[in-house]
């Protein structure tokens, strides 16, 4: 098998470990699927250069060091997800690709279908992400624009990313809106003059108070999203996508229990050809949800799906669209920020507190900040926060090009220690001014602290 670290370079191998440990990564499944995780982690490296030629399949071969049937999986895979364009004839090869957000949303949403995730969680980081894109438009001074002006088709959130300067908050306002249409159908909110008024006289209190009221209440209610829901999200990226019927082939394996069938029966009954179900499957084989099985014992589930494949595929997206390290820093801060008094509610409303980790014996480390990290957004209970928190991070890691070294990782591992004291004894108020001192921390320390979480 490839060692993914070794191929990357030595330079980067912590930076591997560290993005590993953020994603959950789970051992790849072939020769292929590792081949895969190399290119994608070796193109974040180089900031994603969408257009970029790779060459053609015998150099990406001899690249890889692998046979040819390997490295074609490898590039069917890769160009099933949107990552990789494979021209043919004169002029043609490999070329890098960017993702739509619309594939990221469908991985999403396959996630929280397979996992039990319900629709509470999407209208939930929606609110967070305005939440999020208001306080920094307030701290900007960026106005809202005109009442009669034009403003994106994606709604205000978007508009307001744009002319406070954060580009990657622009792109989750997107995303949480594309969630949100396809999961519900639901609209864009309308535009609220309190809201934009409050913006405008920088009263971030008011605003966040109209924005509440605008968005509305999150249904803990709320019913589990259906398999069939992300087929919509892939259908939305303009072409007939493998992602589409991979989505379409994990509902149908929800549906029943044991082995299905083999390929060849699938590509016969459904109207596609063999390579097409073959690159289906070889998604769902990549991000762990289907154990794949030769001949005519087909496919099963592997549950619980981790989340592994939708988080590489939104960090590829963040860095293709060239935003800056700074923004991504300022969007995890944010982020982070809101899990802690959100764990609390949760531990408050439920009464079931949760277990609280041991500290590591050989002291604090970037490691052991990413697992503390990490069980912070667990304790919120929304999962959708957490693939998008662990994905601005994995990017940050590449975009940063050097492991995170925070000057203050002992006084931030502190705080993040009472802070989830906070949370076990369901403590709302607490837990909030502890992260709001930890948000300032991080600030503070910006350009050395480089959003490890």
């Amino acid at each position: 098998m490839l060692n993914v670290a070794d191929r990357l370079g030595s330079g980067i191998a912590e930076m591997h470990l560290l993005g590993a440990r953020m994603i959950g990564a789970v051992t790849p499944a072939s020769l292929a699927h590792e081949a895969v995780l190399y290119m994608e982690m070796d193109l974040l490296r180089q900031g994603w250069p969408v257009g970029q030629s790779l060459g053609a399949l015998p150099q990406l071969q001899k690249r890889l060091g692998l046979g040819r049937p390997a490295s074609r999986e490898a590039v069917t895979i890769l160009e099933a997800r949107g990552l990789l364009d494979v021209r043919r004839g004169p002029g043609g090869g490999l070329f890098v690709a960017a993702p739509a957000l619309e594939d990221v949303a469908g991985a999403a949403l396959m996630y929280l279908a397979l996992n039990g995730g319900t629709h509470a969680c999407i209208v939930e980081f929606r609110l967070l992400v305005w939440r999020m894109v208001v306080t920094a438009a307030v701290q900007r001074r960026a106005a809202p624009p005109a009442w009669h002006g034009a403003i994106s088709e994606w709604g205000l959130a978007v508009e307001l990313a744009e002319r406070a300067g954060n580009r990657t908050m622009g792109h989750l306002a997107q995303l949480a809106e594309i969630l949100v249409r396809i999961s519900s159908s639901g609209a864009v909110p309308p535009r609220s003059k309190p809201l934009e008024t409050a913006i405008g006289l920088g009263n971030l209190s008011d605003a966040l108070k109209h924005l509440d009221a605008l968005l509305g209440p999150v249904s803990e209610d709320a019913p589990v999203v259906a398999l069939g829901v992300p087929e919509r999200g892939f259908s939305l990226a303009g072409r007939k996508s493998a992602m589409a019927l991979a989505a379409r082939l994990a509902r149908e394996l929800g549906a029943h229990t044991g082995t299905q069938e083999a390929e060849w029966e699938t590509a016969d009954r459904l109207g596609y050809t063999d390579a097409a179900v073959r690159q289906a499957r070889r998604i769902l084989q990549d991000f762990g949800i289907v154990r794949c099985r030769r001949g005519r014992k087909g496919t099963e589930l592997a549950p619980p799906a981790p989340p592994t494949g939708v988080i590489r595929l939104l960090a590829a997206c963040l860095v293709a669209s060239a935003g800056s390290p700074k923004d991504l820093r300022e969007a995890i801060h944010a982020l982070i920020s809101s899990a802690p008094a959100l764990a609390a509610r949760r531990v408050k409303a439920t009464g079931l507190p949760p277990s609280v980790p041991s500290s590591a014996a050989t002291g604090p480390d970037a490691f052991e900040l990413l697992t503390l990290e990490n069980r912070l957004l667990d304790l919120t209970g929304n999962p959708l926060l957490a693939i998008i928190v662990r994905s601005l991070g994995l990017a940050n890691i590449f975009v940063e090009r050097e492991p995170p070294t925070p000057l203050h990782l002992s006084d931030v591992m502190g705080l993040n220690r009472r802070i989830l004291r906070a949370i076990e004894s369901g403590d709302v108020t607490t837990a909030d001014i502890l992260a709001t001192a930890k948000l300032q921390l991080m600030q503070r320390s910006d350009g050395e602290y480089q959003g490890a979480a």
